[in-house]
C-alpha cells in the first residue's frame, strides 16, 4: 500500500497525498459507521480527517511511511491537541508502516487509536466485504431471482 500512495519527488506520476487521505477516510467511514471529511491540504493544523459519528467527533491524521521510517509520537500529540481544542471525543493516526514504541506509550490513555499498515489492510478488507454485501443486496432488489 505504501508504494501505491508514496510521494517520490523524482517521479513525474507521484500520487497526491490527498488521495491517501481520501482512501483512509473512506475506509474509516465504512468500518466505523460515521461520515468523514478530508481537510484541505495545508493549514489544517495536523488534522487530515474529521469523522462525525453518533457518539461524536473523531479526528485523524494519516502518514504514508515505509517500515524503515516508523511514525513517532509527534502526530499523536498534534491530534490530541486538536481533540482538546475542537472538543473531539477521540482520534486516530493511520500509517502504511509502523509506530515507534514511544508513539504507543504516548497514545496510551488518550483515546487515540494507532492503526499501522497491517491493521489498515485488515480494515480495507472489511470495507471491501461491506461493499460486496451492499452490491449483493442491491442486485437482489433490482434483479429478483438472479
Amino acid at each position: 500500500m505504501y508504494h501505491r500512495y508514496k510521494r517520490d519527488p523524482e517521479e513525474e506520476k507521484a500520487e497526491n497525498p490527498l488521495l491517501f487521505e481520501q482512501f483512509a477516510a473512506e475506509i474509516m467511514a465504512s468500518v466505523r459507521g460515521g461520515s468523514t471529511y478530508v481537510t484541505k491540504g495545508s493549514g489544517d493544523y495536523g488534522v487530515d480527517i474529521e469523522e462525525e459519528t453518533d457518539e461524536g467527533l473523531y479526528l485523524g491524521q494519516v502518514k504514508c511511511y515505509n517500515d524503515q521510517n516508523p511514525v513517532s509520537f509527534d502526530p499523536i500529540a498534534i491530534i490530541h491537541s486538536q481533540m482538546v481544542k475542537q472538543g473531539a471525543i477521540g482520534g486516530y493516526v493511520v500509517t502504511t508502516g509502523k509506530f515507534t514504541s514511544n508513539a504507543y506509550n504516548y497514545a496510551s490513555g488518550l483515546n487515540i487509536e494507532l492503526i499501522d499498515g497491517n491493521q489498515l489492510v485488515e480494515l480495507w478488507l472489511q470495507h471491501l466485504d461491506s461493499k460486496r454485501e451492499r452490491i449483493s443486496r442491491f442486485e437482489e432488489v433490482v434483479v429478483p431471482g438472479t
